[in-house]
């Protein structure tokens, strides 16, 4: 790849990394970006580098999963009907080998970061002028798709993902204003982070620090850490009268059982509860049911749903099982489940020499346990992208091992 090419290749990735958080918005500039990236991948082929990619074990992993999901369709006699899923899948493969192909991978990082500060920005400046047009402490539901530019459950992964992705830029930087300006970055996404309210989200971050915290520390002290970390964040959740209605439903005073909480305004408790019917019910066989059948069945059940208002609530917003493993058991059996296991375990032994490496493979990991990411394009480039920076820190501390 000649100088200009290379350079267009990173500055197209920027682009879309850029565009991530707005793909509700940008998904044809996004969908040209990527084609021109093809392009000129194409004409500037580069055998080692696509050779490297595929021989890593993860990737192998996730193709023999892609290659089952296909056999499962054809079997299944559903490949058309399942094709919108299919081929979002098929897009994670293309997307790895194009992120892959960016030789300076900090273009990835850099464009991602920006993006989602460009939005957190956005978002958090419509929270406050909220609150101040408002006498009430607490986003209504109503109020929620006019505040965020991206979807609160994505937004707050997002901010994940970036405040790990400069906790490595912080920790490899060498120069001092760098680290500053790292920091300050770090800083305003942990406070965009409790604005936005994403109940995920702060878990997950909450999970990765304390991981860190027994990655890098081997003293007694860790366990006191630990503890006082865990009392601030439940003093910030109860007393946060949003935090507090997000986790604890204290919004509610009909109720007094927690459970019963959980079941009236958690909605993943009844897509789990009907998810396990229809597997309960179902035989699911060597081949699963299919992405379309599975949804198909789940609608199904929503339409038995007692309450109008939350049953047409249901039907209206065509919930899937909004958790990938489950999702996949059902659509491709449990042969399909073992073969994404085999690629999970993959990412996580190429990733878990690294604690910013591991945290991104664990931040995916868990996000799919409430998350369908294969049902939309937005979760294609997510994963890719996540997968081709985790591997990317790892082998910049591998070469750097091997050089010292």
């Amino acid at each position: 790849m000649n100088f200009s090419l290379e350079k267009t290749y990173n500055y197209l990735a920027a682009l879309i990394c850029v565009s991530i958080p707005f793909m509700t918005y940008a998904k044809a500039f996004v969908n040209i970006c990527m084609i021109c990236l093809f392009l000129i991948m194409v004409v500037s082929y580069n055998k080692d580098k696509v050779i490297n990619i595929v021989n890593e074990k993860f990737f192998k992993a996730f193709t023999i999963f892609l290659i089952f999901i296909v056999i499962c369709s054809l079997f299944n006699g559903s490949f058309f009907e399942d094709f919108a899923e299919s081929r979002k899948i098929a897009q994670i493969i293309l997307l790895l080998i194009l992120f892959s192909f960016v030789n300076d991978k900090r273009f990835l990082i850099y464009g991602f970061v920006t993006g989602v500060l460009v939005s957190s920005l956005i978002t958090d400046l419509n929270i406050l002028i909220y609150y101040l047009n408002s006498s009430e402490l607490l986003i209504s539901k109503s109020a929620v798709e006019d505040l965020f530019i991206t979807q609160r459950l994505y937004l707050g992964f997002f901010v994940v993902i970036s405040i790990v992705l400069l906790s490595f830029l912080f920790q490899t930087s060498n120069r001092n204003k760098q680290k500053v300006f790292y920091a300050l970055l770090i800083l305003f996404f942990i406070f965009s982070l409790f604005l936005i309210s994403s109940r995920s989200a702060i878990l997950i971050a909450f999970l990765l620090f304390l991981i860190t915290i027994i990655y890098k520390s081997k003293s007694v002290f860790t366990i006191g850490v630990l503890l006082a970390s865990f009392v601030i964040l439940s003093t910030i959740i109860i007393t946060n009268k949003n935090l507090s209605n997000r986790f604890l439903y204290s919004q509610d005073s009909v109720r007094t059982s927690f459970i019963e909480k959980i079941k009236t305004h958690e909605p993943r408790y009844d897509i789990w509860r009907f998810s396990l019917q229809i597997f309960d019910e179902q035989n699911l066989g060597f081949f699963g049911l299919g992405t379309y059948k599975t949804q198909e069945l789940l609608v199904e059940k929503y339409k038995l749903m007692p309450i109008d208002k939350r049953k047409n609530w249901f039907i209206q917003r065509n919930f899937n099982t909004h958790n990938q493993y489950v999702d996949i058991i059902l659509s491709f059996g449990f042969l399909g489940l073992i073969l994404f296991a085999v690629f999970i375990r993959e990412i996580i032994l190429k990733t878990y020499k690294n604690v910013y490496s591991l945290n991104l493979t664990l931040s995916l990991i868990l996000f799919l346990v409430i998350e369908n990411l294969f049902h939309r394009q937005l979760g294609s480039f997510i994963l890719a992208l996540t997968i081709v920076i985790a591997v990317h820190i790892i082998n910049s501390q591998n070469e750097k091992d091997i050089s010292s």
